[in-house]
């Protein structure tokens, strides 16, 4: 044979420590989003100073120094490539983006070789080969995936804008439909939301408060007498309330409802959650955007305030936030911006011109950017946030809220498979914007078959060494020095996310982390629920303050703590049969079944933080956490920013 498994165990290690070594830069460079600290002559430090010190760490760890020639020799010519052709990196996102290539490379012939050695039974051998080439697609789609979402860790420059436009002193004229829909609302809640939005300081705007359905008078009698209030006060009839029952359709059906009685020279349509607490230059911020008539929508995070009171609340939040100020300002540079369903301002026209808002779907706000992109016009997703709203207080309903989430964008996919299919097949919409939605929303089912995948692919490999119809395979030691270098630069990436988010307390970000494992099974059955052609309940997040109550954590984490328990004690049995099973493949097996039993137990932990927290607050005669001041919401809109008031 021309190469052995051997020859590439140098190359292996010198890719991985040089995807250490660039994180480790990246953490350094990139303090901030959008934000490079060091100068650019330190690029050609950089990378042979990252080439030098990978070469030394890998001539240690394998004792071979020579063998790394043409990995290296390979490496620095794509870096140089990719350096001239996608001038847009930084240094270390040259480097980390290097890597990922050769890795795939590297890593399947290593995987093809060990197989073809590892003296397997045809039948074993041929499903590896089958798993690996599964293995290498989902990697590659992945990786341009990860290109977008982490381009605030690896860009220095920007083709679309991250910041509103500077003041140009003009008056623009655009007038803005506010619509606020309400359904079984707390009023003091909507009323400290309608206060945050007469306080705009801009002049050309409505509110439209729509209640859908509420059957209770005491929740939507308060607001309509509060606009009467609100517009006193600003001496013009601003507000509007109507309550509408019965009207179908949940949240699209209102927003729909207030296209028909809006103003008729509204230009753009801003939407604003029930429990959004909006900046005053929401609106004067924004708006300018719009002078680009191809932009259909402006989006902002997804922010919150009161987190701080418990740590059920903490978790949630830093959970929501990598996402909201660090992968999707990178989507948006790549064209993938959605809407999601708050703190949005959408052109009235283009609107109009799609249909409205889709009332079959979960996620109306994200399906509407779809069919506005794919009229011609395009979003922007700006990583600043301009208003701030409540965590939900259960665990239960923050699962519900996340089921939402994924199965929405699975229904879309189902409808509009068609548009994202190659040109000349669907010209209309541009090509990173095709593949990232496609691989948003089929983000739950590639988890799930992977983890289907690999937990049949060591059941079927258990059984056959059980029953003697295989001998253990020797796992190569290169195996778990990989492991462990990869778990070193999962963690530095990991952390650099939250503090580009603006979390900087390591016990926030564990707590961060367990919150995201805890609703993988909520992810995985409402990446299912999605495909499913009937119509989906649409169940809103409710902002009432819950009492005390006397459940336990495995009340609603039935399914989660089950599988937890079985992928655990199925680790341990692993771990006892390493006779048969042969050491190293019995410890890859009880990492696996431990990594997976961690992901679904960690729901009944945050099951747990909920239960207390709920208590806590109960217990202190607390109802939701207080609206902050108008001043404060304003000064709190940075990544890493003071967060807004919460309770002591």
């Amino acid at each position: 044979m021309f190469m052995s498994r051997a020859l590439l165990d140098s190359s292996m290690v010198f890719l991985a420590v040089m995807a250490l070594v660039s994180a480790l830069l990246a953490l350094r460079a990139v303090p901030s989003p959008h934000h490079i600290a060091r100068p650019v002559s330190d690029e050609m430090i950089e990378i042979f100073g990252a080439s030098a010190v990978t070469v030394l760490v890998t001539a240690m760890l394998t004792g071979h120094l020579f063998d790394q020639a043409l990995i290296l020799v390979l490496f620095l010519n794509l870096a140089a490539l990719i350096r001239y052709y996608v001038n847009r990196l930084s240094m270390p996102g040259v480097l980390w983006m290097a890597v990922q290539p050769l890795m795939l490379l590297v890593s399947t012939l290593w995987m093809g070789l060990f197989l073809n050695e590892a003296g397997l039974p045809a039948w074993a051998e041929g499903l590896g080969y089958i798993g690996l080439g599964f293995a290498m697609i989902v990697w590659a789609l992945g990786f341009m995936e990860r290109f977008a979402r982490e381009s605030i860790l690896t860009h220095e420059q920007w083709s679309r804008p991250i910041m509103p436009p500077r003041p140009d002193g003009e008056d623009r004229a655009y007038k803005v439909s506010l619509q606020l829909p309400c359904y079984a609302e707390p009023p003091e809640v909507v009323i400290a939301t309608m206060d945050h939005l007469a306080a705009q300081d801009y002049p050309h705007y409505e509110v439209i408060v729509i209640d859908n359905n509420t059957p209770d008078e005491a929740l939507w009698r308060p607001l309509e007498a509060h606009c009467k209030v609100l517009n006193d006060r600003l001496g013009r009839d601003v507000f509007r309330f109507y309550h509408k029952a019965p009207l179908p359709g949940a949240k699209a059906g209102a927003l729909n409802y207030c296209m028909t009685i809006m103003a008729p020279d509204a230009d753009i349509v801003a939407v604003v959650d029930a429990d959004y607490l909006a900046r005053p230059d929401f609106l004067s911020q924004l708006v300018p955007f719009f002078d680009d008539p191809k932009m259909a929508y402006i989006q902002t995070p997804h922010d919150y305030f009161g987190y701080e009171v418990s740590d059920y609340l903490t978790a949630c939040y830093w959970e929501y936030m990598p996402n909201n100020k660090v992968d999707m300002p990178g989507v948006s540079e790549y064209g993938g911006a959605f809407t999601i369903g708050t703190m949005c301002l959408i052109r009235t026209k283009a609107l109009r011109e799609v249909g409205g808002w889709a009332e079959w779907c979960l996620t109306e706000d994200s399906e509407v950017s779809v069919r506005l992109r794919s009229a011609g016009y395009h979003g922007l997703y700006l990583g600043q946030t301009f208003g701030r709203g409540l965590i939900p207080d259960t665990f239960d309903d923050y699962k519900k809220q996340r089921f939402r989430w994924t199965a929405g964008p699975v229904q879309q996919l189902r409808r509009y498979w068609r548009l994202f299919l190659p040109a000349p097949l669907a010209p209309r919409l541009p090509g990173w914007t095709k593949l990232l939605e496609v691989l948003r929303c089929v983000a739950p089912l590639r988890v799930l078959a992977g983890m289907v995948g690999a937990v049949a692919g060591m059941a079927a490999t258990s059984v056959a060494l059980l029953t003697r119809s295989m001998e253990p395979v020797a796992i190569p030691n290169i195996l778990w020095l990989m492991m462990g270098i990869g778990t070193l630069t999962m963690l530095v990436r990991t952390g650099h996310r939250y503090r580009l988010a603006g979390c900087t307390r390591i016990r926030d970000m564990i707590h961060g982390e367990v919150a995201r494992l805890a609703l993988s099974y909520t992810i995985l059955v409402g990446g299912v629920a999605g495909l499913s052609s009937k119509p989906l309940a649409w169940r809103r997040t409710p902002k009432f303050a819950v009492g005390g109550t006397k459940e336990t954590p495995f009340t609603s984490t039935v399914m989660e703590t089950t599988l937890g328990t079985l992928a655990l004690i199925f680790g341990l049995l692993a771990l006892i049969g390493h006779d048969v099973l042969g050491d190293g493949f019995s410890v890859l097996v009880f990492i696996g079944m431990l990594g997976l039993s961690a992901r679904f137990l960690s729901a009944p932990y945050m099951a747990a933080l909920s239960i207390r927290h709920v208590n806590g607050e109960a217990a202190k005669g607390n109802g939701a956490a207080p609206a902050p001041n108008i001043a404060d919401v304003a000064e709190a809109d940075e990544p890493g920013g003071a967060p807004a008031p919460h309770k002591a």
